[in-house]
């Protein structure tokens, strides 16, 4: 197996899982956040994460199956 193609099934395991891991490992949503002296300075939406992770796993996979399509090839 291609090591992009394993990150993407990871990526995409982790955007489907992200809210009951992060309450497994005991980690809340405030670590999407930038915060200074109490005050939250940038934040990101815990769903959005969950987009993006998604996005950069399906990315990973197709640039792995372009990989293994390449080296069948050859």
């Amino acid at each position: 197996m291609n090591s992009n193609i394993i990150w993407g099934i990871v990526l995409l395991a982790l955007s489907l899982f992200l809210k009951p891991l992060l309450a497994i490992v005991g980690l809340n949503e405030r670590l999407f956040g930038l915060y200074w002296q109490g005050e939250t300075v940038f934040s990101l939406s815990p769903f959005l994460v969950r987009i993006i992770l998604a996005v950069i796993g399906i990315i990973m996979l197709i640039i792995g199956g372009m990989q293994v399509a390449k080296q069948k090839n050859k």
